[in-house]
C-alpha cells in the first residue's frame, strides 16, 4: 500500500459544494496558500512511478521557496498567473536552474496525458452511478476509454490505453482536479485558462477532499463476476486518512442519450480492465 506523505493540513471542505465554493473563492482573490504541499501533489501525480525524478522537482521547488521568507513566497505566489508549471514560477526566475526548467517543461508535457485520465476514470465513475439496467455489465476502464475515443477522434486507442498505465495510480486526484478546474470555467466564466494543475495550486484541501470519495470508489471490487477494483489497492498513491471529509462524497455526471447508445452497441472485447 502507497500512501502519500503530506503535511497536515486545517480541516477541509466537507461537501462538493464546499469544494468547489473554495476553489472559485480562493482563485477570485488570487490565493495559493500551502505552496509545500501543493509541490509534493504535483510530483505525485507528475511522476507516479519514479520517485526519483519527483524528489528532484520537490527538491528544486523546496529550495526555491527556502530562499525567501515563508510570506515573502506566498506574497510571489499570489500574483502569478496559473496556466503551466513555467507561469506558476513566473515570479521567481531569478532563482531558475537548469533542473527546475527541465522538469517544469516536462510537466507540462504531462499535463496532457493528465486530461486523458481524468476523463477515462470520471467517465468510469459516471457509468457506474447509472441504473443497472442502462449498460450490460455495469462500468470498465475499456468501455471507457472506447467512449473517449469516439467522442474526441485523437488521440488513438492505444495513446489512451498508455495515459491510463501511466497515471492509474492517481487517478483520482487527476478526476478531482480536472471536476473544480471545469467548475472554474463553468460557475466562474473564467476567461483564464484552467488547468488540473492550478487546481492543483490553489486549493489541494479541495482536491484531496473530492479525490477521496474517488479514491473509495476506485478500490471497491467491481460487482460483476468479482472482477478486480478499477483501481490497483497495492499500487495506488492514497490520500491519508487524516485528510478524508467527515463522510466522503463522489461526483458523477448522467450519461447522454448518445453515449449510452454507444456503450450498448460497443462490442464486448476481450481486453481485461
Amino acid at each position: 500500500m502507497r500512501i502519500m506523505n503530506l503535511p497536515n493540513l486545517p480541516a477541509g471542505p466537507n461537501s462538493l459544494d464546499e469544494c468547489v465554493k473554495t476553489y472559485l473563492e480562493r482563485r477570485a482573490a488570487g490565493n495559493a496558500p500551502w505552496p509545500h504541499v501543493s509541490t509534493l501533489l504535483t510530483a505525485y501525480m507528475s511522476w507516479p512511478n519514479d520517485q526519483e525524478r519527483g524528489n528532484s522537482f520537490v527538491a528544486t521547488c523546496l529550495t526555491r521557496l527556502g530562499m525567501s521568507s515563508e510570506e515573502s513566497a506566498k506574497d510571489l505566489l499570489l500574483d502569478l498567473r496559473v496556466n503551466t508549471a513555467l507561469e506558476m514560477f513566473g515570479g521567481m526566475n531569478a532563482l531558475a536552474n537548469v533542473a527546475f526548467d527541465q522538469l517544469s517543461a516536462e510537466i507540462e508535457q504531462i499535463q496532457r496525458r493528465w486530461l486523458l485520465v481524468a476523463d477515462i476514470f470520471q467517465l468510469v465513475v459516471d457509468m457506474a452511478y447509472e441504473e443497472p439496467a442502462v449498460l450490460r455489465r455495469g462500468a470498465s476502464i475499456s468501455k471507457a476509454i472506447d467512449l473517449c475515443e469516439c467522442e474526441h477522434g485523437l488521440p488513438g486507442h492505444s495513446q489512451l490505453w498508455g495515459a491510463w498505465s501511466e497515471f492509474r495510480d492517481v487517478a483520482h486526484l487527476l478526476a478531482a482536479s480536472a471536476y473544480l478546474a471545469h467548475e472554474g470555467i463553468a460557475r466562474a466564466c473564467a476567461v483564464e485558462q484552467e488547468s488540473i494543475l492550478k487546481a492543483i495550486w490553489i486549493a489541494p484541501d479541495a482536491v484531496l477532499a473530492l479525490a477521496y470519495g474517488l479514491q473509495e470508489f476506485g478500490l471497491q471490487p467491481k460487482p460483476i463476476a468479482k472482477e478486480p477494483s478499477i483501481l490497483r489497492p497495492d499500487e495506488l498513491w492514497r490520500v491519508p486518512d487524516n485528510q478524508a471529509p467527515a463522510t466522503p462524497f463522489i461526483v458523477f455526471r448522467r450519461l447522454t442519450e448518445a453515449q449510452r447508445d454507444f456503450l450498448n452497441s460497443r462490442r464486448v472485447g476481450q481486453r481485461v480492465a
